[in-house]
């Protein structure tokens, strides 16, 4: 996610004040200034999926000698799994953001950084899949049905979403890179 946020800054930066680009000047310079707050996103939740793992297997220590404590334990690790799962979670959201930066960039970013703009939504779409991936494991441990449910069903559609977004990147590639 975050390289996808670079990339696509990168291309809005190289046309922001180039001649020949001045209509999407001000579009390019919120693409800019969006891709690098998704990329501190992307940054800071590294270090959250890791306090969120690490919360996990804190909950799986706790002791279960009596009948309370393996209740408590067991109410802990759901809600620990619960969190965890929505770290991914806000990543997959975001990588939609970024595939969507990275369209836009594909659109009206400078021709000379196209392939920027390609590789941008290639490592979204990767962002995205990693992201479902991890959901979609972490629910697994988790036995609110409801809540599974829920997140299951829109973390594939976001994901689908991401992929639609990403495909018509490629497509803007192939068309200008080979027609």
């Amino acid at each position: 996610g975050a390289l996808s946020a670079s990339l696509s800054a990168m291309v809005a930066n190289l046309t922001f004040g180039k001649k020949g680009y001045e209509d999407v000047w001000p579009e390019m310079e919120v693409l800019a200034i969006r891709a690098q707050k998704l990329k501190e996103f992307f940054v800071s939740a590294i270090d959250q999926d890791t306090a969120a793992f690490n919360d996990v297997m804190a909950a799986i220590r706790l002791p279960k000698k009596t009948e309370d404590e393996k209740v408590s334990r067991a109410r802990q690790i759901v809600a620990a799994n619960k969190l965890a799962t929505m770290v991914p979670f806000s990543v997959l959201e975001k990588s939609l953001e970024v595939a969507q930066l990275a369209l836009l960039a594909s659109e009206k970013g400078n021709r000379n950084s196209l392939s920027d703009a390609g590789v941008a939504g290639l490592t979204a779409a990767v962002a995205s899949v990693g992201a479902l991936y991890n959901v979609l494991i972490n629910l697994k441990q988790i036995d609110d049905l409801a809540f599974s449910t829920d997140i299951q069903g829109r973390a594939v559609a976001l994901n689908d979403q991401v992929e639609d977004a990403v495909a018509r990147v490629k497509s803007r590639l192939k068309d200008e890179l080979l027609g």
